[in-house]
């Protein structure tokens, strides 16, 4: 290894696991080249410096299911709008030289930062790339790509980021949480004082409404056609070109990738997203704390009642400035919507008027998507929207099939149309919080 090569190492931020001249090692063999010259970090996303987890956590086929998913986009011929860097060689062990597993792909040039005038070009050209990803895949099921010994492209378990869901799937199932209750030895499933307090008779009561659910949230057919969805389309994940910012030279981080049908990948950007605390929580807008869906600040509201913070002892910090941006960034979202209408009549000639307002009608099946695939703490947690979206429907009985739409947060209730009994006797939650404290 050269002197220029180990200077530059030296000089390098180090991570404790990964070994550096290793890596240098393994890009040199993986590329059949000539001996690396250069070595140097071009920037870090949210998450990935380079991808690393323990040993004992580390699920290799996620990891196969990015590559594969990776090669799909680059090869298919489906995607010739996207930019995906070329995979040369990848390790999937802790037993190389780098000392972890790592992909090795041609980066390209991106932009740590952008100004405000370039906001909207930006934002379109998000929409763009979402609606490339929106073109019908060639497979019948819902799982996240893998290869055969022959190369082919298969549908396999369904991945998240950092799990395996089971599946594939040709519909959404409740077996999940379900497989978590069935053997349980005591009548609380938290093992943690973090998770949330749950009774077997909740678990019924919440299985039963879902069960009852899930006929309305099936999507009309004009939704239903299965794409490929990437699970993170936010500017770290994007590599621009320096010139010209609203082009994109390469989309990166696509593990975690799947097969969807289209209503459930009409999730915003994560730089358009906006959360119920941030910068602070309006008592007339309940949290509902959803990650797919996000909370729409449209106005500041009594500002009267919001906390006061402080950045030094005498410096209060003015929140109006960050709900300002929330309040951008609702604006942004809906010009993203436009625009993905847009081009998908330009790049596939889609003039269907349902797909046309996709993010507008997509809400509460992301959703209820959310807390079928969130395991059992996804449903005590979201215990009180199951509750409410199931009443609201009971009272409006619509048919199966057509469009459910509702506010962003629910601020009224139609469950006191119910005569529920169980309103004299104790609370078991309670109790078996006293006991634990008494004992």
């Amino acid at each position: 290894m050269s002197a220029n090569i180990l200077s530059q190492i030296k000089g390098l931020r180090k991570v404790r696991w990964l070994n550096l001249n290793g890596l240098v090692t393994c890009v040199t063999a993986g590329l059949s080249k000539p001996p690396c010259t250069s070595i140097s970090l071009l920037g870090r996303g949210g998450y990935n410096t380079v991808p690393h987890a323990d040993e004992e956590d580390f699920v290799p086929a996620i990891k196969h299911s990015e590559i594969a998913t990776m090669f799909f986009v680059r090869n298919s011929g489906l995607y010739p709008e996207i930019p995906v860097p070329q995979v040369y060689s990848w390790g999937l062990t802790f037993t190389n030289n780098a000392g972890a597993h790592q992909l090795k792909d041609g980066f390209l040039w991106g932009l740590d930062t952008m100004s405000p005038t370039e906001q909207l070009s930006v934002v379109k050209g998000l929409a763009k790339l979402q609606a490339s990803l929106s073109k019908p895949v060639p497979f019948d099921q819902i799982g996240s790509l893998t290869r055969n010994n022959d190369g082919s492209f298969v549908v396999g378990e369904l991945v998240t980021t950092g799990a395996l869901v089971g599946g594939p799937y040709k519909t959404r199932q409740v077996l999940h949480a379900l497989e978590e209750w069935h053997s349980l030895e005591t009548e609380q499933l938290s093992q943690f004082e973090l998770e949330p307090r749950a009774t077997p008779q909740q678990f019924s009561q919440l299985l039963q409404l879902l069960s009852a659910l899930i006929p309305y949230f099936i999507p009309p057919p004009s939704y239903t056609p299965l794409v490929l969805h990437h699970p993170d389309i936010s500017l770290r994940n994007i590599l621009f070109d320096p010139e010209d910012h609203s082009k994109m030279v390469g989309v990166i981080d696509w593990e975690g990738a799947h097969i969807l049908p289209l209503m459930l990948t009409a999730q915003f950007p994560g730089d358009l997203n906006s959360v119920h605390y941030d910068p602070c929580t309006r008592p007339a807008y309940p949290a509902e704390n959803w990650r797919a869906v996000p909370h729409d600040w449209t106005c500041f509201g009594d500002t009267s009642k919001w906390p006061t913070v402080y950045k030094s002892k005498n410096e209060p910090v003015d929140l109006r400035i960050r709900a300002r941006a929330m309040i951008k960034r609702y604006y942004l979202r809906q010009c993203f919507s436009a625009s993905y209408a847009e081009q998908m009549a330009e790049m596939h000639q889609d003039h269907n008027l349902a797909r046309a307002t996709l993010f507008a009608d997509a809400p509460y099946y992301l959703k209820f998507h959310e807390v079928l695939t969130g395991r059992w703490m996804g449903w005590i947690i979201h215990e009180s929207w199951i509750k409410e979206t199931y009443w609201r429907l009971r009272v409006l009985d619509p048919m199966p099939g057509v469009v459910v739409i509702g506010p962003n947060t629910y601020r009224g209730s139609a469950q006191e149309l119910a005569c529920d009994l169980n309103i004299c006797e104790p609370d078991e939650r309670t109790e078996r919080e006293e006991s634990d404290c008494n004992s």
